[in-house]
């Protein structure tokens, strides 16, 4: 008996003051018979985007015991489940193609350093966002 909606994702990285409120509208616009329904819970926060928009999956070559999973480009509560069992199944010796499919992707670096790279990815993302509107 719950929803979980979202879609306020800003690569400025700054949320909205009230996330619930921000949503709300969107919300109604796909299900306007919930006009009354409750918000209980409300989030925000960064999101983790490779360059490639893939998310990162795989073992530390350094430390092959060491696994990671992470950047889901904003659509975290579908892939961590793909990437849970992929773990799952690799750390337990039952690696599937799936993970090394996953583990072969390149992973590039966003340029611009530490400081750069975030005001670049926010500024590349508008562009393309501009492309899209005209």
């Amino acid at each position: 008996r719950r929803l979980l909606f979202g879609g306020a994702c800003h690569y400025s990285g700054r949320d909205p003051a009230d996330i619930a409120g921000y949503m709300r509208p969107k919300m109604l616009e796909v299900f306007p018979h919930l006009k009354d329904a409750r918000i209980d819970y409300q989030w925000g926060g960064m999101i983790g985007i490779g360059a490639n928009r893939l998310p990162q999956i795989g073992r530390l070559k350094e430390q092959p015991n060491v696994y990671y999973a992470q950047a889901y480009s904003g659509h975290g509560v579908n892939a961590t489940h793909l990437a849970g069992k992929l773990l799952g199944e690799a750390i337990a010796g039952q690696a599937s193609s799936g993970f090394d499919l996953f583990a072969k992707v390149p992973h590039m670096t966003f340029p611009g350093g530490k400081h750069l790279r975030s005001p670049l990815l926010a500024l590349g993302m508008l562009w393309h966002r501009m492309k899209e509107l005209v």
